[in-house]
């Protein structure tokens, strides 16, 4: 993908953009809200196995029969447009590096999320490790385009899965000064890496500021597993941020058109994004919804297809209407390699992002296969195009990791 390609599907998004604009207005976005309240008062969201959040719930209004619980969605839209902020800072080790997500602020762009393989430079394609993570970080932070750098942007193959959340921490803070996201490993993970990250930063936490953004997901359809749920409640709790996103297949796990993925992805969001405040009012939150239509013959999501920009263009307004930052998509591609099908597909994604406002830009540089991989080729053209197009801006050396900070992370990774 390369930064002319990028600007030629801007032009074609900007033009789905005005015209999904001059089809959508306020009744249309009503209609959507209206659809999703009828979802959450007569279909519910299912919250497995956390009678903590039921019982909050239940407090808030709502009516639970067994794990499945009915909403008011009126009333969940006051509650998020009451306490979640439009715009909050999100810090780095260097104040330098600091950076706002939301109303009025450029848009933060973040690495991809989660991929257990990586493709080498000699096209070989190998398991994650700990010493490619941190060279991917490193990549990272030398990219001006990206403001942020992610959080498992390549599976540690090679470490014992409870030590990875601290592992991945030491490689955040010792390959960059850049902010990063957290884990939600589990609830206790959360919470380490939100208390070795603040006494990294070494700043006061002060209102409307948060270290840390955390990737919530819905389990479409209209469901919660205990884990997200248990780890929102504790990233909320020590004021941190959550991303709370629904990840939807069209045809699947979400109806095929368009208005029914973004009616049953507002659904399950809202309730999230409600939910963190009622934990702690004021709370960062970003909202995401996402669709990509699923391919019946390949068993397999069509990352490209112009149905998913509708939806990110939907998504990132009805993000707007309730108060709060929206979430995008970057280069996601379903090609195996970097090729022209790769710069399409990523460009068409990435461009309608930036197209729609979304202010937090997930899976900007290096996503291949549906996420199955990052390519470390694909890292670098995709990180250039970002940095040719100015939205970030030149990365000095990280600042080296206080000692004793850095001491006491190995021990505990020791520990683990």
């Amino acid at each position: 993908m390369s930064a002319s390609l990028i600007r030629e599907h801007r032009v074609a998004a900007d033009f789905i953009a005005a015209s999904y604009r001059a089809g959508c207005d306020e009744a249309g976005l009503e209609t959507i809200e209206k659809a999703a309240d009828r979802v959450l008062e007569e279909t519910g969201i299912r919250f497995l196995d956390d009678p903590q959040t039921l019982d909050m719930l239940k407090q808030a209004g709502g009516v639970a029969s067994g794990d499945v619980v009915r909403l008011d969605g009126a009333e969940l839209r006051r509650i998020v447009r009451r306490h979640a902020p439009a715009r909050f800072l999100l810090r780095g080790r260097n104040p330098a590096r600091d950076t706002p997500v939301g109303e009025g602020a450029a848009p933060v762009l973040a690495p991809i999320y989660g991929a257990p393989n990586v493709v080498l430079d000699n096209g070989t394609r190998v398991a994650g490790s700990r010493r490619i993570y941190g060279e991917l970080v490193a990549a990272a932070h030398a990219a001006p385009g990206l403001t942020n750098t992610g959080q498992m942007i390549c599976v540690m193959e090679d470490v014992a899965e409870d030590r990875r959340p601290l592992e991945m921490l030491l490689a955040h803070l010792t390959h960059s000064d850049k902010p990063f996201m957290g884990s939600i490993a589990s609830p206790a993970a959360a919470e380490a890496v939100i208390d070795l990250t603040a006494a990294a930063i070494g700043r006061p936490a002060l209102p409307g500021e948060c270290n840390l953004v955390h990737l919530i997901n819905a389990t479409p359809p209209l469901t919660y597993w205990p884990n997200p749920l248990k780890c929102l409640r504790a990233i909320a709790l020590k004021g941190e941020a959550s991303m709370v996103s629904s990840y939807m297949m069209m045809g699947a796990t979400a109806p095929v058109t368009v208005a029914g993925a973004l009616i049953q992805g507002y659904a399950e969001v809202l309730a999230g994004l409600a939910l963190a405040q009622l934990w702690r009012p004021g709370a960062p939150v970003v909202m995401g919804i996402l669709a990509y239509p699923f391919d019946m013959r390949r068993m397999q999501p069509n990352f490209g297809d112009p149905a998913s920009q509708l939806v990110q263009f939907y998504a990132a307004e009805l993000g707007r209407r309730l108060g709060v930052p929206a979430r995008g998509d970057g280069a996601v591609t379903s090609a195996k390699v970097d090729d022209a099908q790769s710069g399409a597909e990523g460009g068409r994604v990435l461009s309608a992002a930036l197209s729609s406002g979304a202010h937090f830009i997930l899976h900007a540089a290096g996503w291949l296969e549906q996420g199955r991989t990052v390519s470390r080729e694909k890292f670098r053209r995709d990180a250039a195009a970002l940095a040719e197009l100015r939205l970030g801006r030149r990365a000095e050396p990280p600042a080296p990791l206080e000692r004793g900070i850095e001491m006491e992370l190995r021990d505990r990774i020791d520990r683990a």
